[in-house]
């Protein structure tokens, strides 16, 4: 469907803020096949390869909610209880939500239309005794909003067993520091692996 509706018009290397459904027919034209294959990568081993009872997923600055598809393709409709899709733009988390509904028709789907730094603990209500899932897929090197300000919401919405996917192109070595600044945060955990 990208294919044949993407008019080849984009601006830039697929980071600002998409606001038509030609811009998300296009992003998936052009980054799609490449950010799916960095997403499985990242499912491989050591991360778990099967879940013991249905997870939380929190997919951080989702986008159209590939990560969330990735994940549930690869861990069946099943392995998924809820499903917060974090996104600003209210036309891709519509999308996001739409794409989540078809591969997990059974799960909670609940979107938050804001901003990374304007979400508060309260908009993320899960319930935490069952394992979270926290995808960030080409979110962490972004510009724009707060780390430690992000770093302290997720640590008031840690379930008893958390999983972080973390993706990115490597763009510069500034950029690739953000990742790991954000991974040194969890090492004080004694239960922390990476």
């Amino acid at each position: 469907i990208s294919v044949k509706y993407a008019d080849g018009n984009f601006i830039g290397r697929g980071v600002s803020m998409l606001e038509t459904e030609t811009e998300m027919f296009e992003y998936i034209k052009r980054f799609g096949k490449m950010h799916y294959a960095k997403l499985l990568s990242s499912f491989e081993l050591s991360f778990p390869q099967e879940f013991s009872e249905p997870v939380n997923i929190i997919d951080w600055g989702c986008g159209q909610g590939l990560a969330s598809m990735t994940f549930i393709e690869k861990y069946s409709e099943s392995s998924v209880n809820n499903v917060v899709l974090i996104e600003p733009s209210e036309i891709v988390i519509k999308r996001a939500a739409l794409h989540c509904l078809k591969f997990a028709p059974k799960a909670s789907i609940r979107t938050i239309c804001k901003k990374l730094n304007d979400v508060e603990h309260a908009d993320i209500k899960l319930n935490f005794n069952i394992p979270t899932i926290h995808l960030f897929s080409n979110i962490l090197d972004i510009d724009g909003y707060n780390t430690s300000q992000l770093l302290n919401l997720i640590t008031a919405n840690l379930s008893k067993i958390n999983y972080f996917v973390c993706v990115s192109p490597y763009i510069d070595e500034i950029k690739t520091a953000r990742l790991n600044s954000f991974m040194k945060y969890f090492h004080k955990y004694p239960t922390f692996v990476l």
